[in-house]
């Protein structure tokens, strides 16, 4: 009788033990597939220091279609508050365009609201992709909770 009860005992703690290793696995597997989306999406963004050339929207809009491009991957991956991230992000990108030109210095308050939207972009994907890490930042987030859109 103990050698039965031992038996089931150890079927059914092997069994739990598969599972939470295959959900273990599935969620390190799609967590990597974050981080390498996230790191090819970080790669495609026109450098910050774009905004101080002396270029067209047209042409600053060209330079940021391949990032407009990708974002359906970014949101089949991402969670809301990087999606938010990079709403702010692009918002801090055509602000900047618009005020920013050579001759304006080196870190103007454009440059740096800029500069800290991609700090906040980068957090939060950081934050998103080591969700179950021991490695995580839980910090309070900087990303708004909505997007404040002008009506132009």
């Amino acid at each position: 009788m103990p050698s039965a009860l031992t038996l089931i005992g150890s079927l059914i703690f092997a069994s739990l033990s598969f599972l939470a290793g295959r959900f273990y696995a599935e969620s390190e597997r799609i967590l990597s597939e974050k981080r390498k989306h996230y790191l090819e999406f970080l790669s495609i963004l026109p450098p910050l220091q774009d905004t101080y050339n002396d270029s067209t929207k047209e042409e600053f809009l060209t330079a940021l279609r391949p990032a407009m491009e990708y974002v359906p991957r970014l949101m089949f991956y991402a969670d809301k508050s990087v999606i938010m991230a990079w709403g702010v992000l692009l918002q801090k990108y055509l602000e900047a365009h618009a005020k920013l030109t050579p001759g304006c210095p080196d870190h103007a308050s454009e440059y740096k609201a800029l500069s800290m939207a991609q700090n906040d972009l980068v957090l939060e994907m950081r934050r998103d992709s080591f969700r179950w890490s021991i490695f995580n930042y839980s910090g309070k987030s900087r990303v708004p909770e909505k997007l404040d859109i002008p009506k132009s």
